[in-house]
């Protein structure tokens, strides 16, 4: 089974820190759960502001960047 690697920026501490390492099926498989561990600490971290971004990167095996993504959140009061 291939090994991926999650590099994960919470918008609190960076990409700061080691990376995840999870073993699953294929790199759809990692998409998916990159997207999903956003959607997750989005969830739990509620930011005190109205501006937050959450970023997840994935490596494969050999340490090659195979995927990115981010999750942002954008509010505003509308007078």
């Amino acid at each position: 089974m291939p090994r991926f690697f999650f590099d994960i920026d919470d918008g609190a501490r960076g990409g700061a820190g080691d990376a995840t390492c999870v073993d699953l099926d294929d790199a759809e498989s990692a998409r998916r759960a990159a997207i999903a561990t956003l959607v997750d600490i989005a969830r739990e971290s509620l930011p005190d502001g109205d501006r937050q971004v959450f970023r997840a990167c994935v490596r494969d095996e050999a340490g090659r960047l195979i995927y990115e993504t981010a999750l942002t959140l954008d509010g505003h009061w509308v007078a």
